[in-house]
């Protein structure tokens, strides 16, 4: 009997925001929408929820490098999406090597998810990710997020 192949739902992830005070933004993002600090690192900071169907507002200091144009820019600096599937995942990454397009694939935090890294025609960093139904996030998932942000926005 053939089944008809249902689509898992894609969410946006995260967002990269680069900012000029991170305390300031911080401070704004927690005021504007149900953001909590989870995790900083240096001049990272993670704000959403403990939870794999959080979305998470990234935010790097960029205090000194108020520029808008070229690496150091402001504003949105890359976009992740949660994936449903490893298949879905496995298709993702198919696409963009064919397009030349992929940069990495490493699981994260003993298995907790399962990241996809590549860019968009424009350069734009892109990442996918897909969770296990079986862990639960923590402080320290985040913390490894965190210190991938400077690799993902080279």
């Amino acid at each position: 009997m053939p089944t008809d192949h249902v689509a898992q739902p894609w969410a946006f992830r995260s967002t990269l925001i680069a900012v000029t005070d991170l305390d300031r933004s911080i401070a704004f993002y927690r005021d504007l929408g149900p953001f909590d600090e989870v995790a900083r690192e240096d001049a990272v900071a993670m704000l959403g929820e403990l939870s794999s169907r959080s979305f998470v507002l990234i935010l790097r200091d960029m205090r000194g490098h108020p520029t808008r144009h070229g690496q150091q820019s402001l504003g949105l600096r890359s976009i992740s999406f949660n994936v449903g599937s490893l298949a879905e995942l496995d298709r993702i990454e198919s696409v963009l090597r064919d397009r030349g397009l992929f940069t990495s694939r490493r699981q994260i935090a003993d298995g907790v998810s399962e990241l996809l890294l590549g860019r968009d025609p424009d350069n734009l960093p892109l990442g996918f990710v897909w969770y296990t139904d079986d862990k639960i996030l923590g402080p320290d998932y985040y913390r490894t997020v965190a210190n991938l942000v400077y690799s993902q926005d080279a």
